[in-house]
């Protein structure tokens, strides 16, 4: 709908009803012009306006998920700016809590509860201490392993001075010795970037750093640089970036999965176990089991820590953090987010997205000519174990993205990777959607376009795939996907 239609229809109705606003109005087209992306834009605009930012963003998701028009580009970059308005507000808040803390602190410093001299009650002595809500913050960390790339052409000595003035420049500034992976530049990846999902492969160097004295404890270099697997060293240093690497896979795909449980009901689910139920309520094929990590001050081996007493509506997904705690690993110095699946046609390849981070890429089959994979923003709506095709045409798992239509699939024909040769549908590997399939959830944004690949270049780690079993089926079922 253009914008001369979109006025027509204001005026119809201001005519109809004079004794109306234009909130009333916006509401009325949305519910007449459900798939406009106009009624929803002038309707997330109007929630702005007054103070109801979960309603707004709603909205806005709304117009991108209506036909591609003006109206949803300027969607678009409301949605984005919202989003950065929220995020700031997100850290100021954080800011203001971590300040107040502190000034408790040093008013309980200053003026203690009990003045010397001043013996408690027999009732004040002899009553239980209650246990905290929550746990303490850890402040002992297992292993952390953070890998960069650096630039090629640099020497070992420049490469060194850069090096630590990346270290020194950290921040959140952690506490406690961790290792630094030093990869040499590979094209299309982000330099002096934590790569948190990254299969290291080359190592330029390895180094032991401490942050409370500045100093490196130990390093060493190669200077063209190796795989150096069997150099025990590397070997252990890249053991421990793996196993805190998938925490941290494991961490993303279950605050993910309550996320958009929250998004889809309002609510978090009453405990872990309730994500991973029979279609159409599977969210996940399986609750992740977290393995004990070697040294291990936790002690953190069979269950997850899971309050969700401590989430917070105004703050979604940062309050997720205290929500489920990441165990024995610091959080990110570059917050993780919700995931997001980029589409990237013009390079036939999908990437999965934690805000600023690469978690997968894999590549695809998309859309021939004339019947082209749609473009925009969807969202992930239902989820199947081996849905049920001729000839096995849709592989070992699918994901429903756009009306009941178009999803994204395994195959039959691993040939039609990297072409255009499906009717509309996104097909890739069957173990890359079988790996796809763990991580994602229904509500979890498909954003289809031309544009570039976020990272022209990426190393997935080790798989991490999650069992599905005959619960996620619908065997009585034959779909009939744009294949």
């Amino acid at each position: 709908m253009d914008k001369a239609r979109f006025l027509q229809e204001k005026i119809a109705f201001f005519h109809r009803n004079p004794t109306q606003n234009d909130f009333a109005f916006y509401r009325y087209f949305t519910e007449q012009f459900p798939d406009e992306a106009a009624g929803w834009l002038h309707l997330g605009q109007e929630w702005e306006r007054r103070g109801q930012l979960a309603e707004a963003r709603e909205a806005y998701r709304r117009a991108l998920h209506g036909k591609p028009d003006a109206f949803q580009e300027e969607a678009r970059e409301a949605y984005h700016a919202l989003l950065r308005k929220q995020k700031k507000e997100t850290l100021r808040n954080r800011l203001r809590r971590r300040v107040i803390s502190l000034a408790l602190l040093g008013i309980f410093l200053l003026f203690p509860q009990s003045p010397v001299g001043e013996r408690p009650t027999d009732a004040a002595a002899q009553r239980p201490q209650q246990p905290s809500a929550f746990p303490a913050a850890a402040h002992a960390y297992v292993n952390h392993t953070e890998v960069i790339a650096v630039p090629g052409a640099l020497s070992i000595e420049t490469t060194r001075e850069q090096v630590k003035n990346y270290l020194l420049g950290r921040r959140p500034t952690l506490s406690q010795p961790y290792t630094l992976i030093v990869l040499p530049e590979t094209p299309g990846i982000p330099l002096f970037t934590p790569l948190l999902f990254y299969r290291p492969a080359q190592v330029k160097g390895v180094l032991r750093y401490d942050p409370s004295t500045q100093s490196i404890l130990s390093e060493q270099w190669y200077p063209t640089g190796c795989a150096c697997d069997q150099v025990p060293y590397v070997n252990a240093a890249k053991t421990a970036f793996r196993a805190e690497q998938q925490r941290l896979e494991q961490v993303l795909i279950l605050r993910n999965a309550l996320y958009r449980h929250y998004q889809r009901t309002g609510r978090l689910p009453g405990k872990l176990a309730d994500l991973a139920g029979a279609y159409p309520s599977n969210e996940l094929p399986a609750i992740p089991q977290p393995a004990t990590a070697a040294g291990s001050a936790s002690g953190s081996s069979a269950a997850w820590s899971y309050f969700p007493e401590a989430f917070r509506p105004a703050e979604p997904w940062a309050s997720l953090r205290d929500v489920l705690p990441l165990a024995d690993y610091p959080e990110p110095a570059v917050p993780l987010e919700p995931l997001q699946i980029l589409v990237n046609q013009s390079s036939y390849s999908m990437t999965l997205m934690s805000g600023p981070h690469p978690v997968r890429r894999y590549p695809i089959g998309i859309g021939k000519k004339g019947a082209a994979t749609p473009e925009g923003y969807f969202t992930i709506t239902r989820k199947i174990n081996h849905p049920r095709g001729h000839d096995d045409i849709y592989g070992t798992r699918g994901m429903i993205f756009h009306t009941d239509a178009y999803a994204i699939h395994g195959t039959n024909n691993p040939q039609s990777i990297g072409k255009q040769v499906s009717l509309g549908c996104i097909r890739l590997h069957n173990a890359d959607v079988e790996e796809l399939y763990s991580f994602v959830t229904p509500g979890t944004e498909v954003i289809i376009s031309a544009k570039p690949a976020p990272v022209s270049n990426w190393s997935n780690p080790f798989r991490y795939t999650l069992p599905a079993g005959r619960e996620e089926e619908t065997p009585f079922v034959t779909y009939r996907w744009l294949h």
